[in-house]
């Protein structure tokens, strides 16, 4: 009994010795290291052929090394590193090239998956990534509309966009033909649409005309700007009239439409500014900063001082800037000074003084009258000294007035 005890412990002390012994390295882990990790590209395109050719069997085994060496040419071609090993292998950008080509040529869809779960790990190959999709053109349009919808790649979005606007018109057939799709979500679709207005490109206006009467209130609104863009001036008037809408999805649309509005409606701006959406009075400040009028003063003031949205109190305060240089925004720096004291924020304060510190409010400050009961400067001075309590807020109303010459 203790002979057969023995010799199943010792059978199962061969088993575990066996479990734990480290499985072999393969050519692809090394590849994709030296690619990814250690940025060795030339290196790493041996260590990925080998694993193309001699370790993987199966087409999907092929998938992942085919799909980095496709970026390892992609990346040394880009970086110059190709190039710079000719001096030791001559010709090696060319065959880079060729190699890429024809790699780009022969690119199927689930190598374009792989390469955007790939890009989405944010890796130092990530502009040479890019490229390749790009370059792929209108092939690569499904894939990367169908990965615009997948929640887990928002992190891709702001690339996958500027992938299809980069493939421009070769892309719109795919762009119009998910327009279409009752299975692309309305999120999608409104990127889509906006892409679309980018690309400039006539021959979708009937696509977008044909979605116009069955579409959601906000994305209609987008279908106008778009329509808009491409030409259709017929719909400004209703991207106008957007602004006030009672649905704040066209309001929001209306309003970052008013960016790229050819002379935008000023006074419509001006009540956008006390709009209830955070979104539609950031926008309206956008606007305004470059269409300034005297009219928006005082909601800027009110903006920049009491709004709750961070995007909103910032965008007003670059409008009051472009204000402050216009000759009726002559007190501007008097009214900032008065309401200082009176925000709570101490992050709200310090975006006033940076406003005042801008060379068109330090003259009003310099130029203003040195009267005792009326001397601006003065008031800054007393409320450094006396009222501010918070350090951070201190330091720039102390810059400030040290570049006054105080």
């Amino acid at each position: 009994m203790r002979q057969i005890s023995t010799l199943l412990m010792f059978v199962m002390l061969v088993a575990g010795f066996g479990c734990t012994q480290e499985q072999p390295i393969t050519q692809l882990e090394v590849g994709k290291k030296k690619l990814l990790g250690a940025g060795l590209t030339i290196e790493a395109v041996d260590h990925l052929k080998r694993a193309e050719l001699e370790e993987a069997e199966t087409a999907a085994e092929k998938v992942e090394p085919r799909a980095l060496l496709l970026i390892a040419y992609s990346h040394a071609i880009a970086t110059g590193d190709a190039k710079t090993q000719e001096v030791e292998i001559p010709g090696l950008e060319a065959e880079y090239k060729q190699a890429r080509s024809e790699r780009i040529a022969a690119l199927s869809n689930t190598e374009m998956k792989k390469i955007l779960q790939l890009l989405a790990e944010r890796h130092r190959t990530q502009d040479a990534t890019i490229q390749i999709l790009v370059d792929k053109g209108a092939e690569a349009v499904p894939t990367l509309i169908e990965y615009l919808g997948i929640r887990r790649y928002l992190v891709l979005r702001n690339d996958l966009i500027e992938m299809l606007y980069q493939i421009g018109s070769d892309g719109v057939e795919h762009l119009t033909a998910a327009l279409g799709d009752a299975q692309t979500s309305s999120e999608v679709k409104v990127i889509l649409t906006r892409l679309i207005g980018r690309i400039n490109d006539p021959s979708a206006i009937p696509a977008l005309e044909a979605i116009q009467s069955g579409s959601s209130p906000g994305l209609r609104m987008e279908v106008n700007i778009a329509l808009y863009n491409l030409g259709r001036e017929e719909y400004r008037t209703e991207i106008i009239d957007g602004l006030s809408d009672s649905n704040v999805d066209v309001r929001r649309a209306a309003a970052q439409a008013m960016l790229r509005l050819d002379n935008p409606p000023v006074d419509a701006l001006v009540s956008a500014l006390a709009d209830s959406d955070a979104q539609v009075r950031t926008y309206a400040g956008r606007t305004l900063e470059n269409y300034p009028t005297e009219k928006a003063i005082d909601q800027l003031i009110e903006m920049v001082a009491y709004d709750a949205d961070e995007g909103a109190k910032e965008a007003a305060a670059k409008a009051l800037i472009a204000h402050g240089a216009q000759d009726y925004g002559k007190q501007l720096a008097r009214r900032l000074i008065k309401v200082l004291p009176n925000v709570s924020d101490p992050q709200d304060r310090i975006r006033i003084v940076l406003v005042l510190k801008k060379d068109a409010l330090m003259e009003q400050i310099k130029n203003a009258p040195r009267e005792h009961d009326d001397n601006i400067e003065l008031d800054l001075y007393y409320y450094f000294q006396n009222d501010e309590q918070n350090d951070m807020v201190k330091e720039e109303i102390n810059m400030l007035l040290n570049n006054l010459g105080r």
